[in-house]
């Protein structure tokens, strides 16, 4: 299993945020690596050349109201779920924090796909986040929202 988080300042307030990242049907407009979500929870993202698949369920957390739980039901993780949490700032505006435990399915390969797909997926969540109020200030994970090929391609 591997796990990744990716927390930003935005400035939105939680419930502001939350009442965002529940429109999720939407976030292919705002994710270029996202092809599609539709409203039975299913998603395609665009993965090296191809796509991975999975239909989700979404829930408001009894514990934390502004948290959003997510766990795949069917799909081509080994095991895909996680949670969009917001918690507002005294400053103003708000921290969100994606967090991913995933498995692919190709254990003999899991330390190279698990990395790749990680980054997608993460790099997938700060371009949302950046859709909620403008650009996020990433606090943690901003190593994972850029591919290392395309950091050296850009030198």
């Amino acid at each position: 299993m591997t796990t990744r988080t990716l927390r930003a300042e935005v400035p939105a307030t939680a419930a502001e945020v939350v009442a965002f990242l529940e429109r999720d049907t939407d976030f292919p407009t705002y994710a270029p690596d996202l092809v599609s979500v539709s409203g039975r929870g299913e998603w395609v993202l665009a993965f090296r050349g191809g796509t991975a698949t999975w239909t989700q369920a979404v829930r408001r957390s009894a514990d934390h109201p502004d948290r959003l739980e997510f766990l795949q039901i069917e799909g081509d993780f080994q095991r895909l779920m996680g949670s969009w949490t917001a918690t507002d700032l005294p400053e103003g505006g708000s921290e969100v924090e994606y967090r991913v435990d995933y498995g692919t399915s190709v254990p003999h390969l899991a330390g190279a796909i698990d990395s790749a797909v990680g980054r997608v997926l993460v790099r997938t969540a700060h371009a949302i986040v950046t859709a909620i109020g403008g650009r996020a200030r990433v606090t943690e994970g901003g190593e994972y929202v850029t591919d290392p090929l395309e950091r050296l391609l850009r030198r």
